[in-house]
């Protein structure tokens, strides 16, 4: 398996910009774009929204992310030579906003061979939802987004390096995303990946749920609902791919798995997207990204 890269350290184990990170890397921006992107309040919480969860729920902001404004204002923005917020982006190779005959827009991340955002790390063009997407323990979670891969997207990935499309992001500074999409577990494959953590940093290995060829120039369309949970036996994913509802590689379509990372305070995810990837790959790969929603229940999407 291939490791992701630390955005805080050269020989890091995962990807690691937290949401507390994120008030920190603020700092190298203007301060006008700092004071435009403070921390919304914590989600309180609320009766349970699903009757599939199986512990206590608790609500959250709704939130759309689907470029719907023409430009990034939905999204914290980090790419080559940027590091802040999305309406204040003005646009650049490595992301821009683009007319989509299906989605009426869609997001397009490029990423070349030394694409390092200000802060380093890895390799990388990706949006932030930062708070406004937070997941936590017993809170059960609904997301809808569509990802398509340009035809000239590398189908060797697992050869080249680790990399990933799609992240629900811990909030420690160590460790890798609990849950991402993945282009490295296999070559040519889209795979949905649990890495179970018994601390930040503390990896039980990586489980692959569920898989689907890369299908470039062709939309995946995805609704899942996750149970946030550090606990295998508690937290749960389920997934719609292009409308159906999956099975996953262990035969069932409710996955259980821990979600969360044990040892945060309290241990929460937050959702990023674009193409995140290992340094030094040569070939450049470009992903788009539409659609982005996240609410209590399905209906509310």
């Amino acid at each position: 398996m291939h490791e992701h890269v630390r955005a805080d350290s050269a020989m890091p184990r995962g990807p690691t910009v937290d949401r507390r990170g994120f008030g920190r890397l603020a700092l190298v921006t203007t301060a006008a774009v700092t004071a435009a992107c403070a921390p919304q309040p914590p989600p309180k919480p609320t009766a349970p929204a699903s009757a599939t969860a199986r512990v206590v729920d608790a609500s959250a902001e709704s939130f759309v992310g689907d470029y719907g404004t023409g430009n990034f204002s939905q999204w914290w923005v980090q790419c080559k030579d940027y590091n802040g917020a999305g309406r204040a982006f003005p646009g650049s190779y490595s992301a821009s906003v683009v007319p989509d005959p299906v989605h009426a827009y869609a997001a397009r991340f490029e990423v070349r061979e030394g694409d390092v955002p200000p802060f380093g790390g890895g390799e990388r063009s990706e949006v932030s939802g930062g708070e406004k997407t937070l997941g936590f323990e017993g809170q059960a979670r609904w997301y809808r987004f569509a990802t398509m891969f340009d035809p000239t997207f590398p189908a060797d990935h697992a050869s080249l390096g680790w990399g990933l499309t799609n992240q629900w992001h811990g909030d420690s500074n160590d460790g890798s995303p609990p849950l991402n999409w993945s282009v490295s577990y296999q070559d040519g494959q889209w795979t949905l990946l649990a890495d179970r953590q018994s601390s930040p940093g503390g990896y039980l290995g990586k489980v692959a749920l569920f898989s689907v060829p890369l299908d470039p120039g062709t939309w995946h369309e995805v609704d899942m609902q996750i149970l946030w949970s550090a606990s295998d036996s508690t937290g749960f994913v389920e997934l719609w791919h292009n409308g159906v509802r999956q099975t996953f590689t262990d035969g069932s379509q409710t996955y259980h798995v821990r979600t969360l990372v044990p040892g945060g305070s309290p241990s929460s995810v937050y959702y990023k997207e674009g193409y995140y990837r290992q340094n030094g790959i040569a070939p450049t790969g470009i992903v788009y990204h539409s659609a982005f929603r996240s609410a209590d229940t399905r209906e509310a999407l």
